[in-house]
C-alpha cells in the first residue's frame, strides 16, 4: 500500500508538471514574438469600387487573449487520464487586415470586369481566430504519454456583400462562407512548442490569405 500511495505521488507530481508547460502568459508571449512588428496592417493601396467593415468585436492593441482550460482529469490508482487547453483568441484585426490586403490586391484582375462601375460594400461576419494548444495524455503507473499539439478552433469566414449601382442603390445581396482550411500540427520528437506554434501562425496567416483569394473569386462568380 505504501509504494502505492508513493507512485500516486509521484503521478501527482508529474501530473502537475505536465498541467504547468503551457500557460497563458506563455503563449502571448510567443504569439507577440511571431509577430515581431506588432499589429500587421492593410495594404496602402485601395480599390474605390470596395468597401471593407467589420462586425467583429473590437479589442485592445493585445495580438492575443488565452485563458486555460482543464476539460478532462481523470485521476485514478494507476491510471490517469489529462486533457488541459490553452485557448488563445487572435485579435480580430490580424485577420481582417489580411482579408482587406488580400482582397484589395487580388481583386482588382478579378472583379474589374463584374464590377463596371458599380461598387460592392463587403461586410466580415465571422473569421477563424482561435487557436487551441493541447496538452493530453495517459499514464499508468510511472509510464505515459503526452500529446502536445496546436490546432484551430474551427470557424469559417463568412462575409456579406451588396452590390451597389452609381446611384447608390443595391442591385444584389449575398453571403459567401469559405471553409476553415486551418489544420492541427503535432509536436515531433525534439522539437519546440514555440517553434510549432509559430509554425502554426506561418500557416494560419497563408491561409488566411488563401481564403480570402478563394472569397473573390466566388464573389466574382456571384455577381
Amino acid at each position: 500500500m505504501i509504494g502505492i500511495n508513493r507512485k500516486v505521488i509521484v503521478g501527482l507530481f508529474i501530473l502537475s508538471s505536465f498541467a504547468s508547460c503551457l500557460n497563458p502568459r506563455m503563449v502571448n508571449r510567443w504569439v507577440a514574438e511571431h509577430y515581431q512588428e506588432g499589429m500587421p496592417e492593410p495594404a496602402k493601396k485601395k480599390n474605390e469600387a470596395i468597401s471593407i467593415s467589420s462586425k467583429l468585436p473590437v479589442t485592445d492593441d493585445k495580438l492575443s487573449t488565452t485563458k486555460k482550460d482543464i476539460s478532462h482529469v481523470l485521476p485514478l490508482i494507476i491510471y490517469w487520464h489529462f486533457n488541459y487547453k490553452n485557448i488563445c483568441t487572435l485579435n480580430p484585426r490580424l485577420p481582417v487586415n489580411n482579408f482587406t490586403s488580400a482582397v484589395t490586391t487580388y481583386s482588382g484582375r478579378a472583379l474589374k470586369q463584374k464590377l463596371n462601375g458599380n461598387h460592392v460594400e463587403l461586410t466580415i461576419d465571422q473569421m477563424p481566430n482561435v487557436m487551441i494548444l493541447g496538452d493530453e495524455g495517459w499514464m499508468i503507473l510511472l509510464f505515459g504519454v503526452e500529446s502536445l499539439t496546436v490546432g484551430p478552433e474551427v470557424r469559417d469566414m463568412v462575409v456579406s456583400y451588396r452590390l451597389l449601382n452609381a446611384n447608390n442603390e443595391e442591385v444584389k445581396k449575398g453571403t459567401i462562407t469559405i471553409r476553415d482550411v486551418n489544420q492541427k500540427l503535432s509536436l515531433g520528437m525534439f522539437q519546440s512548442m514555440k517553434k510549432l506554434t509559430w509554425r502554426y501562425l506561418e500557416t494560419y496567416d497563408a491561409n488566411i490569405t488563401a481564403m480570402s483569394r478563394k472569397f473573390v473569386d466566388q464573389l466574382a462568380g456571384e455577381l
